[in-house]
């Protein structure tokens, strides 16, 4: 396998883009079945988070793997440590753009990939921005995998954020408002200790929704486990656990938002996001409020 680092120019409030950096971890040879992961860290990580799982999948289930360092964390915010976030904080908006213009700069370098093979995995924050990922571009991903996600923004992760959310800025944050938007296979993992997100709120209450809706939804509870599933199980056990399935069976038969050039509209109350897949990355065009 090789290990890199990419940057690349994501969209930004002003007309000009913002640069993100983040880790790649390919094969040695890239042949017609190659896939793409992304795995996306919590609040306050950075891009180096979840290396152990990207290298122990990266060459067993012939994918190349990119976790994006979004803005406002890690070496965003503490170029020594790596570690923290920004107060105002924008909680899993233009960070989901990172991300997917994270996705979109892999496979602009690597046109050959196989975009019916595209999965993401992210864990607190990370798997609030994965299960964000299935409604801001709902038909690209084969499967998401979200452990220990936030769904909706709390009011802990509220007072974290140390900033104020209009009415449509919670809701196009809220998981469970918009679950019905979502169209590939979800699985969820959660301690049900966990004191930094709750599983019941969180994950159960997805769950519940994402069932109810008739949507393709696995659940795995580890009784007594923390936030990071601890002392039950580690994250690497409980991904090397749950990942191979989808991993190896999952395909997505659509053409991506991406190269399609799709249009997305979220409605989000008194206003409704609109995406242009068409445009490019730092585009600053690429979403508007209406």
């Amino acid at each position: 396998m090789q290990c890199q680092e990419i940057t690349f120019s994501s969209v930004n409030s002003e007309h000009y883009g913002k640069m993100i950096t983040a880790l790649m971890v390919e094969p040695d040879k890239i042949g017609p079945h190659t896939g793409v992961m992304l795995f996306t860290h919590g609040w306050g990580g950075n891009r180096f988070q979840h290396q152990d799982k990207m290298e122990w999948a990266v060459d067993r289930f012939d994918l190349v793997c990119i976790s994006v360092e979004y803005r406002q964390s890690g070496y965003d915010f503490d170029a020594t440590t790596g570690m923290g976030a920004y107060q105002p904080y924008d909680a899993s908006f233009y960070q989901v753009f990172d991300v997917l213009n994270g996705l979109r700069a892999v496979l602009e370098r690597q046109p050959s990939l196989n975009r019916s093979r595209l999965f993401h995995y992210g864990g607190s924050q990370g798997g609030h921005i994965a299960l964000l990922s299935t409604i801001f571009a709902p038909q690209t991903f084969a499967f998401v995998y979200s452990s220990s996600p936030m769904t909706h923004i709390d009011a802990k992760k509220h007072e974290s954020a140390g900033r104020a959310f209009a009415p449509y800025e919670l809701s196009v944050r809220n998981i469970i408002d918009h679950a019905d938007l979502i169209r590939c296979p979800v699985y969820l993992e959660h301690g049900t200790a966990d004191s930094n997100v709750p599983c019941d709120p969180h994950t159960r209450a997805l769950a519940e929704k994402l069932e109810s809706l008739g949507k393709d939804v696995q659940v795995k509870y580890y009784a007594g486990g923390e936030h990071d599933l601890s002392p039950t199980i580690t994250k690497l056990d409980a991904f090397q656990a749950m990942a191979p399935e989808p991993m190896q069976a999952r395909t997505n038969n659509e053409q991506d938002d991406f190269l399609a050039g799709n249009i997305i509209t979220i409605p989000c109350g008194e206003q409704t996001l609109r995406i242009d897949w068409s445009q490019p990355a730092c585009d600053v065009n690429l979403f508007a409020w209406q």
